[in-house]
């Protein structure tokens, strides 16, 4: 039987003994919830954050408004402060931002920026997909898996 990224990705975070933290602005949870639908998610999830508006990934994990105002909240910049900041807070081995947009309920055409930080290293990724919100979400889902175990 084969096992889903989700898995893989817990699996090695597990054998690795490592934490891992998100901030998610338009995966909106989703990314969290990937992982602790596993049995044992709390020996490897330190703390996950749902930072949708621009307020709040200023408030909670420190995004500069110099940086919001000059990248807007869909840049590499800005997801790599919120990893960052997530990293100051959560002192977490593995720290996943990412942000970007789903468009709506048709079929559009959308990107996101996601940040990893890891050993000291920030990996950053352009996400592009096409299709519905829901389409769109659930790829940029499974997409940021395949990065995380990619980076371990």
């Amino acid at each position: 039987m084969n096992k889903s990224i989700y898995e893989i990705v817990f699996n090695k975070l597990k054998e690795k003994d490592l934490k891992i933290s998100f901030c998610e602005s338009c995966t909106g949870g989703n990314l969290v919830a990937s992982l602790v639908k596993f049995p044992g998610a709390s020996n490897i999830l330190e703390e996950s954050y749902v930072t949708y508006s621009e307020n709040a990934k200023q408030k909670i994990v420190g995004v500069k408004k110099e940086t919001l105002d000059k990248y807007t909240v869909y840049s590499k910049e800005v997801a790599s402060e919120m990893a960052l900041g997530l990293f100051k807070i959560s002192n977490s081995d593995v720290c996943v931002a990412i942000s970007g947009t789903c468009g709506d309920n048709s079929v559009s055409n959308n990107k996101a920026d996601l940040a990893i930080y890891y050993k000291g290293i920030m990996y950053n990724y352009v996400l592009e997909s096409i299709g519905t919100r829901i389409e769109v979400l659930n790829d940029y889902v499974k997409k940021v898996y395949e990065y995380i175990d990619f980076v371990l």
